[in-house]
């Protein structure tokens, strides 16, 4: 969650505690499995930018908001369950997926105006609708 302006190149643990990530470079960072680090992850990726409809890790994105704000013993078990060694090519396409997130163009995809969401041609009464209703044909 460091070196912001470098790309990381790869992942590797230290027994079952620590995460390591590797910049382009050459530095690392060491993150000890655990509550603090997905505090850590909450504030720097989800707390601006909560999980979205068309996220990919929403369940992990959800287990980290849970464990930071709620201390959800579950959570935290469940995110120790996911960075580990035998997950290896999954936590690196997470890392990488969260330190590039950016919801800008997809949330213009998904928040449409009130009025064009409702206004359909023809359709008197509508928000934002400007035409006349119809008067039904007189019977005969």
């Amino acid at each position: 969650m460091e070196y912001i302006t470098n790309e990381v190149v790869d992942i590797s643990f230290n027994g079952d505690n620590e995460l390591i990530i590797t910049y382009d470079n050459n530095l690392t960072e060491t993150l000890v499995k655990g509550k603090e680090t997905y505090d850590k992850m909450y504030k720097e990726w989800l707390k601006e930018q909560p999980p979205f409809i068309s996220d990919i890790y929403k369940q992990t994105m959800n287990n980290i908001i849970l464990s930071s704000i709620h201390h959800n013993n579950k959570c935290i078990a469940d995110l120790n369950g996911f960075f580990v060694a035998d997950n290896k090519e999954e936590v690196l396409k997470f890392i990488k997926y969260m330190r590039s997130r950016d919801l800008t163009q997809e949330k213009l995809k998904w928040n449409k105006s009130f009025v064009d969401f409702y206004k359909k041609e023809g359709n008197a009464g509508n928000a934002g609708d400007t035409t006349q209703p119809t008067q039904p044909a007189p019977a005969t």
